[in-house]
C-alpha cells in the first residue's frame, strides 16, 4: 500500500508540473516581529518585547500562489496593492518566490493589506492590521480586467481567493467565472463570507462557519459534528444556492467534508499532529486541493492531498510554503487516514 500511495502522488505531481494556475484574490504582506518578553512596561500593564528578528512573507492570495509554485506547478497571481513601502516589500517577496509581479495592480487610493504580528517564543502577543475593504475604483477594476483577460487564455485553472478586502465586492467573481466558462477553464472559489458572489464556480471551498452562515442552517443542522446526514444537509443547501458544483467544507482539526458531482457526501479526517501554527494552513490546503483536482485526482484523493499539504504547513512557523518533497514524505501516513463514510478512493 505504501508503494502504491507513493506512485499515485508521484503521478499527480508529475501531471501538475505542466499546469498553469491563475490565482486572483486579496494579496497581503505578512510581517513577524519576533523577540522575548523583557519586562512589564512602566507605562501600562503590557509586556515589553525586545525584538531581535523581523520576517516578511506573502499572505492571502499571495500565499496560495506561493504554495502552488512550491508544489511544482506554474502560477500567475493577480491582485491589487498600494503604492507604499509595504507594497514594495510585497513585490520583493514575489521575486523571492519566483512569481511574476506583472499581474499586480498598484493603487494610489488604498494601502497594501499588511498584517504585523508581534511574537514571543511560540506565542502571538498582538496583531496590527492595515487595510482597506472599499470597493475598487473604476480605473483599478479596468486595469484588473485587462490583466485577467490576458492570463485567462493561457491557464488550466482559476482560483478565486477572497479575504473580504473589497476585491470581489463589485461583481468581479461573476465576470471571471463567466469568462472562464466560455474558455472551458474550471474555477475553484475560496470564499470568505459572501458565498453568493461565487455562484457558478465548479468547486467552492468555504470553512465550516462560512458554510453554516450561508446555508442558514438550523440549530439541528448546526451541530454537524454529530452525524454525516446533518453535514450532508448543509452541503446540499450550499450546492442549491450556489448553482450546483462540488462543495468542500474545511472543518479545522476535524478535516473536511465534501459533496461530489453525484451527490455523495464523505468525510476526510486529519491525522493527529502536534500543531505548531495553523496560520496559512488553509492557503496550503486550497493549493493542494486545486492542483490535485485539476491534475485528474478524484475528489476524495484531492482532499487527502490537501490534508497532507496542510499537515506539513501547521508544523511550520507563520505563513509558509510546502514543497513537493515535503508532500511526498507526508503522503503515505495521510493517505492511510483515507476517507470515512464514503466509497473507496478512486471514485469521484
Amino acid at each position: 500500500m505504501k508503494n502504491a500511495g507513493m506512485m499515485e502522488i508521484e503521478a499527480l505531481i508529475h501531471r501538475w508540473r505542466d499546469l498553469r494556475v491563475l490565482v486572483i484574490g486579496d494579496v497581503m504582506l505578512d510581517e513577524y516581529r519576533v523577540g522575548e518578553v523583557a519586562r512589564v512596561s512602566p507605562e501600562a500593564p503590557v509586556p515589553v518585547i525586545r525584538v531581535d528578528g523581523v520576517r516578511q512573507a506573502l499572505g492571502g492570495a499571495g500565499n496560495v500562489a506561493r504554495n502552488i509554485q512550491s508544489l511544482g506547478a506554474r502560477c500567475d497571481l493577480v491582485g491589487v496593492i498600494g503604492n507604499d513601502a509595504e507594497g514594495e516589500s510585497l513585490l520583493g517577496a514575489l521575486v523571492e518566490a519566483d512569481l511574476d509581479s506583472r499581474g499586480i495592480i498598484r493603487s494610489d487610493s488604498r494601502p497594501t493589506t499588511h498584517k504585523m504580528r508581534i511574537v514571543s517564543g511560540t506565542q502571538q502577543m498582538a496583531r496590527l492590521d492595515r487595510e482597506s475593504t472599499a470597493d475598487l475604483t473604476e480605473p483599478e477594476r479596468t486595469a484588473l480586467d485587462v490583466v485577467i483577460e490576458e492570463r485567462l487564455a493561457d491557464c488550466d485553472l482559476v482560483v478565486l481567493e477572497d479575504y473580504d478586502k473589497g476585491l470581489f465586492a463589485g461583481g468581479l467573481a461573476h465576470s471571471v467565472i463567466t469568462a472562464a466558462k466560455a474558455r472551458q477553464v474550471p474555477v475553484i472559489a475560496d470564499p470568505k463570507s459572501e458565498l453568493h458572489r461565487f455562484r457558478g464556480a465548479q468547486l467552492v471551498k468555504p470553512n465550516l462557519a462560512e458554510a453554516l452562515a450561508f446555508a442558514g442552517a438550523s440549530e439541528e443542522e448546526a451541530d454537524i459534528d454529530v452525524s454525516l446526514s446533518a453535514r450532508a444537509r448543509v452541503l446540499e443547501k450550499l450546492r442549491e444556492q450556489l448553482g450546483g458544483g462540488i462543495i468542500v467544507v474545511t472543518r479545522g482539526s476535524a478535516g473536511m467534508t465534501a459533496l461530489d458531482h453525484q451527490g455523495g457526501v464523505f468525510d476526510v479526517p486529519t491525522l493527529p499532529l502536534a500543531v505548531y501554527d495553523v496560520q496559512g494552513a488553509g492557503d496550503t490546503a486550497v493549493a493542494g486541493l486545486s492542483l490535485a483536482w485539476v491534475a485528474g485526482a478524484s475528489l476524495a484523493e484531492a482532499c487527502i492531498v490537501a490534508n497532507a499539504a496542510a499537515s506539513v504547513a501547521v508544523e511550520k512557523v507563520g505563513t509558509a510554503a510546502v514543497s513537493s518533497e515535503e508532500l511526498r514524505a507526508r503522503w503515505p501516513n495521510v493517505r492511510r487516514a483515507g476517507v470515512s463514510n464514503a466509497a473507496p478512493l478512486g471514485e469521484s
